[in-house]
């Protein structure tokens, strides 16, 4: 909690313990690259791509594709501002898994709502799998009880809350802070929320740590219940972008 996480910019390349953090600006080849390099010297747990503001989103897809086709790794993305509905199927059909939208971007919506909120949340989750959209908050974001109504509508709506702590935390928010982590803690548990392709995000930025007991055996079959889990998701992708290919040739386009 004294040294809180720090959003990585479209342009940072770096690596937090098994996070890769990958600026979705980055040119391909050279990232790819370095990114190989690394890999090949210690595993990863979670792939995270921050994307460009505006018109250059698109161009960052091509990054997206090309860490799809290259790696075996969980692909997660974070947007910083709102986008067509069109362009978050884009985004899983190049390849992510997950993607987080943080809960200012639609609350910035001039007369926006806490339902016009969640109602941009549920257009962007109808398009990823159950439990892929996850929704980034802060401590200090709002006030404790509508921070914690937040979370319960995010999960009501399937969309996994994530809290950390602000860039300047001061002691005077520590005791709201530590109930608020034990507020999202209880209710991910009451949810029933798969957490574990979060894990390694969430021990990076919040001050909660895993319980799960670790052993060889566990371990081997965890990763292959999650090697199952990811082959799933890429053939359900996989048949969806058939779909959409055969569809535009339908169509003659």
């Amino acid at each position: 909690m004294e040294k809180p996480f720090s959003v990585h910019s479209s342009n940072e390349l770096r690596r937090q313990g098994t996070v890769f953090f990958i600026g979705g600006s980055l040119p391909v080849l050279e990232t790819l690259e370095t990114m190989y390099e690394s890999c090949c010297q210690e595993s990863s747990g979670l792939f995270h791509v921050t994307f460009a503001d505006g018109e250059e989103i698109k161009g960052n897809l091509e990054l997206v594709r090309q860490i799809k086709k290259n790696f075996s790794v969980r692909l997660m993305g974070r947007i910083s501002h709102t986008l067509p509905d069109m362009f978050f199927e884009q985004l899983y059909l190049a390849g992510l898994d997950i993607l987080d939208i943080p809960y200012k971007v639609f609350a910035g919506i001039k007369g926006s709502s806490v339902e016009d909120r969640m109602r941009d949340m549920v257009r962007a989750c109808a398009i990823f799998p159950r439990w892929a959209l996850t929704s980034s908050l802060q401590v200090n974001e709002m006030e404790a009880p509508a921070l914690r109504n937040a979370i319960d509508n995010l999960l009501t709506n399937g969309i996994i809350p994530l809290l950390s702590m602000p860039d300047q935390a001061g002691a005077e928010i520590r005791d709201d802070a530590l109930a608020l982590f034990a507020y999202i803690a209880d209710a991910w548990q009451r949810y029933e929320v798969p957490l574990k392709p979060l894990l390694p995000l969430i021990q990076l930025t919040t001050p909660l740590e895993s319980g799960n007991s670790g052993g060889f055996l566990r371990s081997a079959i965890d990763m292959f219940h999650d090697r199952r889990m990811l082959a799933t998701s890429d053939l359900r992708r996989h048949l969806r972008t058939k779909e959409a290919e055969a569809s535009f040739e339908s169509s003659g386009l």
